[in-house]
């Protein structure tokens, strides 16, 4: 009954994020074509094929929800689209798509890119605003945690180096570099400074394959931290008299320094008894604590370390379309990866069920505004995507439009035809192996 409802949970969050995205998107080509005169007769979230869930007709549009829920679409009088209607009429009608003037069509077409840009924008912005943003600085913090056996550690991180530079940048913060959004530069090198040495640590360019691979919880690595601890409500520490402000400097007679060190003083104790010596008040005191699974009950209080700023409504604007287009960036510096061969196309693409894990692993971790968060990102994911140059796609219909533009000679119906043909297949072709990977993979 648990993974029923687990399953039920997270398709529910998918759905949604999905739903947000498409609907969005779609209204972007459906409110210019009703301004502009043009006929709707569909929007539908989620394809009505096979068959439909359910429909209603309101002012000559069908508004429906389809049983297929890969995307979504409005179609338009007059307009070659995933339909493939070849019954146009010869002369077109003046309420048809291709009866009216070149920008009132490319203003169609461009408005699903530019909704889905206005959303990713207004998620960062309003997540910006709501939750602001908290940054280690590189010079406050005693160098970076690396977890045994993780991609860092295989690049040659080690737990305490100190990030001096980026290509050859000065690094201020901890996240300009822990993202692994890094391995998607050519050819990254970082400079740590380790044991009062310098070491330039070079990262293939290809290693975006094999942290794919590596189990992760989304950094490369994290701060490191002091030993004074926060205690969560009925665990051991708590029941054993630790307090929150606490520093912990031994167990069972061997002194720690930072929390790293405590994790592994403590690790596979299992249901152990162990010695706790702490400071409380500049006065140190000793306690026996029964571990519970190996767990004790702490974390690290990072508020000596962490700046945190906070940002009015009007202020995120900036800042939040300045993060929402870096991972517009982000993206356009992956599909590079993936046409000069250094990052496996199996690996890169991210189908429904990759997908749908994401949206359950953000959840986890971040609530709510892990998922939003999520929707922001694919929704500027969603719009570069589209403005990609294949028939089939709005950056299809947007490069006809444009060398309509400029030689003011309309394509042939048939040519158009042929090529929402042939983009369709590429398409299919696409969502075919993408969710074969997902589910194999």
């Amino acid at each position: 009954m648990e993974s029923v409802l687990g399953f039920l949970s997270v398709a529910f969050k998918l759905i949604l994020g999905l739903s947000v995205l498409v609907v969005v998107h779609e209204f972007g080509h459906f409110l210019p074509a009703k301004l502009f005169g043009m006929k709707v007769e569909k929007f539908y979230l989620f394809f009505d094929w096979p068959r439909k869930l359910f429909s209603f007709t309101w002012r000559g549009t069908e508004y429906g929800v389809g049983l297929l829920p890969l995307g979504g679409y409005v179609k338009i009088a007059g307009m070659i689209d995933e339909s493939l209607d070849k019954n146009l009429n010869v002369r077109p009608e003046p309420w048809e798509f291709r009866a009216k003037p070149v920008w009132q069509r490319f203003i169609v077409m461009i408005g699903g890119v530019f909704m889905n840009v206005v959303l990713g924008v207004t998620i960062f912005t309003l997540m910006l605003h709501f939750y602001g943003v908290q940054k280690y600085p590189m010079d406050k913090i005693p160098g970076v945690y690396v977890e045994k056996g993780s991609a860092a550690e295989e690049l040659g991180f080690q737990t305490g180096d100190k990030i001096i530079s980026f290509q050859g940048e000065p690094v201020k913060y901890l996240q300009d570099v822990a993202n692994p959004n890094i391995l998607l530069e050519s050819s990254p090198t970082v400079v740590v400074e380790r044991d009062g040495k310098r070491v330039e640590i070079a990262i293939p360019n290809d290693y975006i394959n094999k942290f794919a691979q590596k189990k992760s919880d989304g950094l490369l690595f994290g701060p490191r931290m002091w030993t004074y601890v926060y205690v969560q409500a009925g665990s051991p520490a708590q029941k054993a008299g630790l307090k929150d402000g606490d520093k912990i400097v031994a167990v069972d007679s061997v002194p720690v320094k930072y929390f790293d060190e405590l994790r592994e003083q403590i690790k596979n104790r299992k249901d152990n008894s162990i010695l706790v010596t702490y400071e409380r008040n500049g006065v140190l005191a000793s306690l026996s604590v029964e571990l519970k699974e190996g767990m004790l009950g702490v974390g690290p209080i990072d508020t000596m370390f962490v700046e945190r700023q906070k940002y009015g409504l009007a202020e995120a604007v900036g800042p939040g379309a300045v993060t929402a287009f870096k991972t517009v960036g982000d993206n356009v510096k992956g599909l590079k990866k993936i046409f000069s061969g250094d990052a496996d196309v199996s690996k890169s693409l991210q189908g429904p069920v990759k997908i749908a894990k994401m949206y359950d692993d953000t959840w986890r971790k971040m609530g709510w505004a892990g998922v939003w968060m999520l929707t922001g990102l694919l929704s500027m994911v969603l719009a570069l995507m589209n403005l990609l140059p294949i028939p089939a796609l709005d950056g299809g219909h947007i490069l006809f439009l444009m060398i309509e533009a400029v030689t003011r000679r309309k394509p042939s119906e048939k040519i158009l035809m042929i090529a929402q043909q042939a983009g369709m297949v590429i398409i299919l072709s696409l969502m075919v192996f993408v969710l074969y990977n997902d589910i194999f993979n």
